[in-house]
């Protein structure tokens, strides 16, 4: 019997991510500092440095991770086989499961967005648009089949921006409000359940 693999201990860089992402969302961009991240993550600043040479740089990372991770796993799944309800749930479980295993970065990424910072004004835009114009597509090609209800894609894709991103974003308010973290895995389980149906309930056209 081949037993499952061992999950592969996360790199330093990733580790130093992980813990920028938090502050970032804690703090704000202003209120975080290098050697804040270097006393958090355990190490020596020059050591930070040798990994992220500008606070900038890593500020990007730290958004451009999400991103891509979302930007790579999405794309994959509008280009797989399967039905778009099928593939609608799939969507569903991948954009959670990235938003669960980045803590803090929905927080930090909508924080971006709504102070319009200059990380977003940058190359981030563009990949954010890329991910926002390809679901789009994909909802198109959805209501062409019949499969999907109408209306217009790019207000769909908004509304599904919300459902995903808001609980995670504002975590602390859910916290008390459910009576558990958001990243929590059994809360995770739940939120994909919950999700699954709402989405169909409003994008999958009823026979």
């Amino acid at each position: 019997m081949n037993c499952p693999a061992e999950p592969q201990p996360k790199s330093r860089k990733e580790e130093i991510l992980d813990v920028a992402t938090r502050l970032f969302a804690e703090r704000g961009y202003e209120g975080a500092s290098m050697n804040d991240v270097a006393e958090r993550a355990g190490m020596r600043k020059a050591s930070l440095f040798y990994h992220f040479a500008t606070k900038d740089a890593l500020y990007e990372a730290v958004l451009d991770r999400l991103v891509a991770s979302l930007q790579i796993a999405l794309e994959a799944i509008y280009t797989s086989s399967g039905t778009y309800p099928e593939r609608l749930d799939a969507v569903t479980d991948t954009t959670v499961s990235v938003l669960s295993s980045h803590p803090y970065a929905a927080r930090l990424l909508l924080r971006e967005a709504m102070d319009w910072g200059p990380i977003i004004r940058g190359k981030l835009l563009q990949r954010i648009l890329l991910v926002l114009e390809a679901g789009a597509m994909w909802v198109r090609a959805g209501q062409e089949t019949g499969d999907f209800v109408e209306g217009d894609p790019k207000h769909i894709i908004l509304s599904a921006i919300g459902l995903h991103f808001l609980p995670f974003a504002i975590g602390q308010l859910v916290e008390h409000y459910m009576g558990t973290d958001v990243f929590d895995p059994r809360f995770v389980a739940a939120r994909k359940k919950a999700l699954r149906k709402q989405l169909r309930d409003l994008q999958v056209r009823k026979p």
